[in-house]
């Protein structure tokens, strides 16, 4: 499941003006809030094109939103020193 940089931060633990500052930090966004493409980010985080109606210019606006994987979770948790801990799924029938 991809998860924008709210819920990613959300997962970590972290507020989302912590996350973003600390992936400034590291060089994986940019001042702007942009994702820097690099080895760093290969299938891990990837830029989700967006758009909505803006009725003042009477055309649409696109923007991205910064997505990650599941992978880039587990790596981010990593890069930031961050211990996360899973849950296997659970069986189908059994009860708790």
């Amino acid at each position: 499941m991809n998860r924008d940089l709210k819920a990613t931060a959300q997962a970590l633990g972290l507020r989302d003006r912590e996350l973003r500052s600390r992936l400034r930090e590291l060089r994986i966004l940019s001042t702007a809030g942009e994702l820097l493409i690099g080895p760093r980010t290969e299938g891990r985080m990837f830029i989700d094109p967006r758009s909505r109606w803006n009725k003042n210019l009477n055309t649409y606006s696109h923007y991205g939103v910064v997505m990650t994987t599941e992978a880039g979770v587990a790596w981010l948790a990593e890069q930031l020193g961050i211990t996360v801990t899973t849950k296997p799924p659970r069986q189908a029938g059994s009860q708790a």
